[in-house]
């Protein structure tokens, strides 16, 4: 359920959340040096996304060293709290099995229903999975 990037190992759930925040002129890289300062405050956990209010989200984005302006950090506060809810509604078992597969199309139908998910945020995830688009 590990992937290697480098010397670090990142759980599947991680690079969604890493791809999510990874959009609009903010690099996986940029995003990615955060990694473990965001695991720390929880916010790789689907269940802490859905039931978190969105200030909660937003300080713990800035608390894990992702502070990209007011307005910004909100947004992708509101984008990751929409990740949490779908998440629990579609069922984290569910989820898992398709984000821890290689089918594009499967990862699509999966994810873009979630406002804030774009083509963006897929690329960035099936870049970071080694998985092809086509």
């Amino acid at each position: 359920m590990l992937i290697q990037r480098g010397a670090k190992s990142i759980t599947r759930g991680r690079i969604l959340s890493v791809s999510v925040l990874s959009v609009n002129n903010r690099s996986v890289e940029s995003t990615y040096a955060h990694i473990s300062s965001l695991r720390k405050q929880g916010l790789f956990e689907p269940r802490n996304l859905a039931r978190w209010d969105h200030d909660t989200i937003s300080k713990r984005l800035q608390d894990g060293g992702y502070d990209r302006g007011s307005f910004m950090t909100d947004l992708f506060a509101e984008r990751l709290a929409n990740l949490g809810k779908h998440v629990e509604e579609v069922g984290t078992v569910a989820c898992l099995k398709v984000i821890s597969g290689t089918d594009a199309k499967a990862i699509e139908r999966l994810l873009l229903p979630v406002n804030g998910i774009g083509p963006a945020v897929i690329r960035n995830f099936c870049f970071l999975r080694n998985i092809s688009l086509s």
